[in-house]
């Protein structure tokens, strides 16, 4: 017998083999059972060791990958992802996580903290996407989108309603809608070339309609709206909403309008004779809406004031002997109160809008006449009415050609001048245009309240006549 033989020690033979694990196959993982923990041979052990945990969550059972590495002589610990056995955007198959295990050693042997570089990670991406979304919200903030709006806005915070409203539906149909990439872009990287690629869509050779004088009025708002960014820059009482848009340049005014107007920008000659505007009036009195029928024989009652001003009046505007309109238009910063005469047939009008709209408890005397739908009636809904109109009766053969909404004010002018013989001063007065010049801006202050009533009263009664048929009344000539 041979004592320096050695009997196998089997205990230590087996707690061996229990430190020398083997590679980890999908079977295995199937296998493994809740709360159970295996390490992966395949991954030579020195620099850290990969493991799969199984654990029940309130969803279910699930596994995932650990990653383990001695640290100041401690266990460290990290969380890889969970297991799938195929590829999947949301866990990581056992190749996968050999792969992410072997980069994480060799962080290790270099001396580096995982978990600390994984923080540091995150926490740069963080940074990263706070920087690139604040970016993105100076670039909205400040894009060409809202500088129009801001323009919008100063218009309306001057009392020009009807040209806010004008601009911000231009600039929505014909710049935001078509040109989405462009009006995101930060206005102060706004070229010409953008303008010209806006514009050639309403005029160029490949427009299916010709559009000039909307792109006239888009030019010329577009141009107003840099004008204004440039100057609130050094306007203390501008709003925060109107500056820092870092413009130093107008980019549209190098797009020349000289041609586009001598194309478009054509001055209207349209007019009604006094037969065809009877038969509109015929037309308004048949209107089975009381606010559209009344607006229209308002204009008509009051010598063809523009729709807008009528459907801003609200009960304050309404006085003893006269009623109150605001003109917004030229380079006011506050609207021009235009007084006009309370008519009996003006008068009768506002009481049947009174009856409609009385004042409300809420607004008191800043209830509107033309309240609908707890909104002001939009002048664009009464001149598709006037369109309706012109249309039936052209089909009809009332009318020699169809007119616009804009054409009853000329008509009125016309008969006032040619027919009623209505001096220039008192029909630029009544009718509250022309006044410009810096006599009329400065000095002029008078209501004209006395020439305005009694052209007011000429044409009343030449309405009258007409709509009863008399025969005193002609079609206006060309000599007054």
């Amino acid at each position: 017998m041979n004592r320096d033989k050695k009997e196998p020690d089997l205990k230590a033979s087996r707690s061996v083999s229990r430190t020398a694990p083997k590679p980890l196959t999908t079977s295995a993982i199937t296998n493994l059972k809740p709360g159970k923990t295996l390490a992966d041979g395949a991954i030579r052990p020195g620099a850290g060791s990969l493991k799969i945990r199984k654990r029940e969550t309130a969803g279910g059972v699930v596994c995932e990958w650990l990653f383990e590495w001695s640290r100041e002589g401690k266990t460290a610990r990290q969380t890889l992802g969970r297991y799938t056995p195929t590829q999947n955007p949301d866990g990581l198959t056992l190749l996968q996580a050999r792969t992410e295990a072997a980069r994480l050693q060799a962080l290790v042997r270099d001396g580096h903290d995982p978990i600390a570089l994984r923080d540091a990670e995150r926490e740069a991406v963080r940074k990263q996407t706070e920087l690139d979304k604040l970016r993105k919200q100076q670039a909205t903030e400040k894009s060409l989108t809202a500088l129009l709006a801001a323009y919008v806005a100063r218009l309306t915070s001057e009392g020009k309603t009807k040209s806010a409203y004008d601009a911000k539906n231009i600039f929505a149909n014909h710049i935001d809608a078509p040109f989405p990439q462009i009006a995101s872009l930060p206005a102060k990287e706004i070229q010409p070339e953008h303008f010209v690629q806006i514009l050639a869509r309403l005029v160029g050779e490949n427009a299916k309609e010709k559009k000039g004088r909307t792109a006239l009025k888009l030019r010329s708002y577009a141009a107003a709206a840099f004008k204004s960014a440039m100057g609130a820059n050094y306007d203390p009482e501008a709003s925060s909403s109107q500056t820092h848009f870092g413009v130093t340049g107008n980019p549209v005014l190098v797009i020349p309008a000289k041609s586009l107007a001598a194309k478009y920008n054509r001055v209207g000659e349209r007019h009604l004779s006094s037969a065809e505007l009877r038969h509109y009036l015929i037309c308004i009195a048949a209107i089975p809406a009381p606010l559209s029928r009344l607006v229209l024989q308002l204009q008509i009652a009051t010598c063809g004031q523009r729709f807008q001003q009528l459907l801003r009046l609200t009960h304050a505007d309404i006085g003893t002997e006269t009623i109150t309109l605001y003109d917004p238009k030229g380079r006011r910063t506050q609207p021009r109160p235009h007084k006009l005469p309370l008519t009996p047939e003006v008068r009768e009008i506002i009481d049947a809008l009174c009856m409609i709209n009385p004042r409300s408890e809420e607004l008191g005397d800043k209830t509107p006449l033309f309240l609908s739908r707890e909104s002001v009636m939009a002048p664009e809904t009464i001149s598709s009415v006037v369109q309706d109109i012109s249309l039936t009766l052209f089909e009809a053969k009332k009318i020699s050609a169809p007119f616009r909404a804009g054409d009853i004010r000329r008509t009125v002018e016309t008969i006032l001048s040619e027919t009623l013989h209505v001096s220039q001063d008192d029909r630029a007065q009544l009718l509250s245009h022309g006044l410009s010049e810096v006599q009329a801006r400065v000095y002029e202050k008078g209501e004209h309240l006395p020439a305005k009533k009694q052209a007011m009263r000429k044409w009343n009664d030449f309405i009258a006549d007409l709509c009863i048929g008399t025969d005193t009344v002609a079609t206006p000539s060309a000599t007054p």
